[in-house]
């Protein structure tokens, strides 16, 4: 695998963000695998004409709570973290015990009830000595998936949310980004994104509503 394609989809966005299911800040990149929410058919009716009407909206770019939202691409916009520039060699694939008792472990005290682990398609991932990436991902049977994410580096995220679904809050006592879903039962993505001394945690869920979603972010500490 390349060195572009590696720092590619290790700087991958989770959805609500960038494109469903995940919004990818370099070419090239393979995205984070997640498991569909499954919506009854009149939802499902709801949600594609959600959808339709939020692609007609303006979005937001700016800066929220800290946090850096664009909308483009391109070295000049894209968040900068240790992998940014760094050479094949530099990169290291870790081991999810390496990050165990340090700020970037994701250790949730609260899950949804029958929550599934599964496996992550990235390990945790250093650059320059720096841990820059670790992820955790799971399915809720009947609902769909929760994908939470530690990412070091700039306080940036790239994102396609439309501007009305997205607002500042706080989370734990730390400043964060709240994107509520497209439909109240938590179909169309909901997304907590909450600004850390080493970058960002990323909590997203389809299928929950925001509070729940909220409710796992608080949960990480």
């Amino acid at each position: 695998m390349s060195k572009r394609l590696i720092l590619g989809v290790l700087s991958a966005v989770v959805a609500g963000l960038a494109v469903p299911l995940v919004g990818c800040e370099v070419e090239e990149t393979e995205p984070t695998p997640t498991a569909q929410a499954t919506p009854t058919p009149d939802i499902r009716a709801e949600l594609e004409r959600l959808r339709l009407e939020e692609d007609a909206k303006p979005r937001f770019e700016g800066v929220l709570s800290g946090i850096r939202l664009y909308t483009g691409g391109g070295k000049d916009v894209e968040r900068k973290n240790a992998c940014s520039d760094a050479k094949p060699e530099e990169v290291q694939h870790l081991d999810m015990s390496a990050v165990v008792g340090t700020p970037m472990e994701i250790d949730p005290s609260y899950l949804p009830a029958s929550a599934e682990e599964q496996p992550t398609m990235w390990p945790p991932v250093a650059c320059k000595g720096i841990v820059t990436d670790v992820e955790r991902w799971w399915v809720i049977p009947g609902k769909g998936n929760l994908f939470i994410a530690r990412r070091q580096g700039e306080q940036a995220v790239a994102s396609s949310s439309s501007a009305d679904r997205v607002s500042a809050g706080t989370v734990g006592g730390k400043p964060a980004v709240l994107v509520a879903p497209l439909t109240p039962e938590g179909y169309g993505q909901s997304v907590v994104i909450i600004a850390e001394d080493f970058g960002l945690t990323i909590v997203f869920a389809d299928g929950l509503p925001l509070d729940e979603t909220v409710k796992v972010a608080e949960g990480l500490g």
